[in-house]
């Protein structure tokens, strides 16, 4: 079970690309996939197993087979899109609805998750194969700024990946992402200074991005029309707001001083079953960022750290930010405060309160 739980993320891609293939209203059988693994993952305890692998090449499989099957999903929305798009029945307004948002819902999760491993890995072949599948989700290039940036930086001020306390997810994904993109081009000019190169040659980031999008928006627009492009397009806005939906629930809040070295209490984990599965580990967090070349497998839960519950549970929260706030986000920064900041920390804690309009119960558990 500890190989085959992680084919988890395959079923779900498989369920779009089957949906794209019978068509009409099964266009939102792979946006669908949420709601069972919201319930499974609230309901179910919290996983805090080691996992044991013996074979690695056998726990990589669903990797690179996550790759094909984003093709194969692309594949499958081209085909019902061409062919329902030469049928006497058009397609209705509900149905490219439907597949907008199962091809943002696929192209994030589990995208992102596959893309971060792979983008952590030291050979050319997952790497190249992250800078792919960061195609759809429109930024190829995110391995730049997060491995870069936010692995350096995160719950700083410098870092674009970190909420701020009072921020709500809907103004946090469009920071997070001008604030990603800021970063790469910095580091790209850096790069390409290096190399005595043009910021905009072949041999840089920037061309290559684009052309990859490019390509896939083009063959869209070639095999099935202008209008399955647009609604690819908005697929791939939709999983890049997801992807920093997803940063938002992981770094929410957190502080460091600046310059200072980071540690297992300055991250969230989400340890329920199916966060952990389908996201290939990303929310076991906490080790991940003590080393980041560590192989999902070999993640060690650490119960002792800052926890959150279901991140399912957590987005749907973060969509009714004053529920986010008063039951998930500020009793846990208050515990986080009292028992894992440092008195520096504290004191940038009380800030963030204060900025955000929040109680400063550092005060108040100063007076007692």
């Amino acid at each position: 079970m500890d190989y085959l739980r992680y084919y988890l993320a395959t079923a779900v891609v498989l369920c779009g690309f089957v949906g794209f293939y019978w068509g009409g209203y099964w266009v939102f059988l792979g946006v669908g996939t949420f709601i069972p693994l919201l319930i499974m993952d609230t309901l179910l305890p919290y996983d805090h197993r080691p996992r044991e692998i013996r074979y690695p090449i056998l726990a990589d499989i669903p990797l690179y087979l996550h790759v094909l099957l984003m093709f194969m999903v692309y594949a499958s929305y081209i085909g019902w899109a061409a062919s329902a798009g030469s049928s006497t029945v058009p397609i209705t307004a509900g149905q490219w609805l439907g597949a907008v948002l199962t091809l943002g819902w696929l192209g994030a999760v589990p995208t992102l998750p596959v893309n971060h491993e792979l983008m952590h890995r030291r050979g050319r072949i997952p790497r190249a194969c992250a800078t792919i599948l960061g195609t759809f989700y429109a930024d190829p290039t995110r391995d730049v700024a997060h491995v870069h940036t936010h692995h350096i930086h995160l719950a700083t001020p410098k870092d674009s990946d970190t909420a701020r306390r009072g921020e709500t997810v809907y103004g946090f994904v469009f920071r997070a992402t001008a604030g990603s993109f800021k970063d790469f081009f910095q580091l790209e000019k850096e790069s390409c200074t290096r190399r005595n190169a043009g910021l905009f040659s072949p041999r840089g980031r920037i061309l290559r991005a684009l052309l990859q999008v490019a390509i896939l928006l083009g063959a869209c627009a070639w095999f099935a029309g202008s209008a399955a492009a647009l609604a690819a397009l908005a697929g791939t806005i939709v999983a890049k707001l997801l992807v920093e939906m997803f940063n938002y629930y992981q770094h929410y809040g957190l502080v460091r001083v600046l310059g200072s070295n980071y540690g297992q209490q300055h991250l969230w984990n989400h340890l329920k079953p199916v966060s952990r599965q389908l996201a290939f580990e990303i929310t076991n967090h906490n080790d991940h960022h003590m080393d980041s070349y560590l192989p999902f497998y070999r993640l060690q839960p650490k119960v002792e750290g800052p926890q959150m519950p279901s991140i399912f549970l957590c987005f749907l929260a973060g969509l009714i930010p004053p529920l986010w706030f008063s039951y998930i986000a500020q009793p846990r920064l208050k515990n986080w405060d009292l028992e894992h900041a440092t008195g520096e920390e504290r004191e940038l804690a009380r800030e963030a309160n204060r900025v955000a309009h929040w109680p400063d119960w550092l005060d108040a558990s100063s007076a007692n």
